[in-house]
């Protein structure tokens, strides 16, 4: 009988203890820190060295008030919230735009016009008319409404619980590839050769896009590919999340490869900017997958 009521009382004051950070926080913070270290490095202003630092101060504080509550509200938010991090973290290396490497954008255009004339992947695109193109355009216009919608679909699986392990891999490959853009600048080619290779369709998709990266876009770098990155990882983290479910990792990767292709079509980046994304991507999650375990404790 003593046993038998040690149990519950064990679980009960389990239950009241704080959590720690959760891996994806963890990783999130180390990014955040590695800006303001970085600005040091590359002699940022004090102005933009303390709004840098602020960020992490404010990141640990809020989680750890999050960390010592058990409310389903709040475990909720804090599943959902985080994802805006993703903006953020990217907006931040705006900080870091530096005269972009002129003879390295004529080698990488160069090696653009290789795929798509002598290897006709744009005439292969085109083929079937405006469809495939305004798909290509649409999914990258649409790309940061997968990530809320991949949440979706782990509440609706009933893998709540995978969420850590999902924002996990989705942090790591994505931060990871943001840190490498300010090491080396080159714009995109849309802006860097302006009317050249340009796609012989345009739709209300193409429009919207470009009228947002002319707002709202950052002139660090486009090496490596952000959007591929966080396509990619959010590949890779439902994979990781619904292991017996893995149809949703494959349209996940589906997308990942359509933005891919958006990417080289629509002259958003170069094909060498997604390629190395892919390098990075797959290796930090690979190492971020493995050392899940540790990072939750």
């Amino acid at each position: 009988m003593d046993s038998a009521l040690a149990t519950p009382n064990a679980a009960l004051r389990r239950t009241k203890q704080p959590s720690r950070l959760r891996g994806y926080e963890k990783v999130a913070l180390a990014y955040f820190i590695y800006l303001p270290c970085l600005g040091l490095i590359r002699r940022l202003g004090l102005g933009a060295l303390l709004l840098l630092a602020s960020i992490p101060a404010a990141l640990w504080v809020l989680w750890r008030v999050q960390s010592r509550t058990a409310w389903r509200p709040v475990e909720i938010a804090r599943d959902w919230w985080p994802l805006g991090l993703i903006l953020a973290g990217y907006w931040a290396m705006g900080w870091f735009a530096t005269p972009p490497r002129e003879a390295l954008q004529a080698q990488l255009v160069r090696m653009d016009r290789l795929l798509l004339y002598d290897a006709h992947l744009q005439a292969l695109i085109e083929a079937a008319g405006a469809i495939v193109p305004a798909t290509l355009e649409t999914v990258y216009l649409l790309l940061y409404a997968i990530p809320p919608a991949c949440l979706v679909i782990l509440y609706a699986c009933g893998a709540r619980p995978q969420v850590p392990r999902f924002l996990l891999l989705v942090f790591a490959g994505t931060f990871a590839t943001y840190a490498l853009l300010p090491y080396v600048p080159v714009i995109s080619p849309r802006l860097a050769f302006p009317g050249a290779d340009l796609p012989h369709f345009d739709g209300i998709s193409r429009r919207f896009t470009i009228w947002l990266l002319n707002r709202l876009d950052i002139s660090t770098s486009v090496l490596p590919s952000g959007h591929v990155a966080v396509a990619l990882s959010l590949a890779l983290g439902m994979f990781a999340a619904l292991p017996r479910r893995p149809i949703f990792g494959w349209c996940a990767l589906g997308l990942a490869a359509l933005v891919y292709m958006a990417t080289i079509y629509c002259r958003y980046h170069y094909a060498v900017d997604g390629l190395i994304s892919i390098v990075v991507v797959c290796a930090v999650c690979r190492i971020a997958s493995r050392t899940y375990s540790a990072l939750e404790r």
